[in-house]
């Protein structure tokens, strides 16, 4: 994770660099891996304004926090983007919920004749394919914590699976067809 601190006409001291990145540790519980944070400090002419912006799991958060005290417009913008986090986290998680609570998920058992010599399908699943680029679909396999994921991919408009290998790499299958 690379944090990046920056003042605009205010002198960033190891006591305030030190206070950010203790605070900005709590995004960890909302996101597996953050790629970057970026934390601005501006000092106006009678306020200090925090702009915090947050890029991880394909996702940017943004939060602004303006007040009179430095550490009370930090907390303002930590504040902001702890609850844009948790806000996101929440949407992913029910978004999951309900694909399973509404059964698109289903299970067919298949027939006799589909099963052809010396191979036994023990069953048929159909599978809805959401539109979603190759980093979201293995992003949403990492949160089901399945093996594969089946996905529409949308720069392509093509099937495609994402899977984990055993050594913990991701690869994206694109059949040509």
């Amino acid at each position: 994770m690379q944090i990046d601190i920056s003042g605009s006409r205010i002198c960033i001291t190891e006591q305030i660099d030190a206070y950010i990145k203790k605070k900005l540790s709590s995004l960890n519980k909302y996101f597996r891996r953050i790629l970057s944070i970026r934390v601005i400090i501006k000092a106006e002419k009678d306020a200090y304004l925090t702009e915090i912006s947050v890029i991880a799991d394909g996702v940017t958060v943004h939060g602004n926090g303006i007040d009179y005290d430095l550490y009370n417009s930090i907390e303002a913008g930590i504040h902001k983007v702890n609850r844009q986090a948790k806000k996101h986290k929440e949407k992913i998680k029910s978004h999951r919920s309900r694909d399973t609570l509404a059964g698109k998920r289903t299970s067919y058992p298949s027939s006799p004749a589909s099963s052809g010599a010396g191979h036994k399908t023990i069953y048929t699943s159909k599978e809805i394919a959401k539109p979603m680029t190759a980093d979201e679909a293995v992003m949403q396999l990492e949160m089901e914590g399945s093996r594969f994921f089946i996905f529409l991919n949308s720069n392509t408009n093509q099937i495609s699976v994402a899977y984990k290998k055993e050594n913990g790499a991701f690869v994206v299958i694109e059949p040509q067809v």
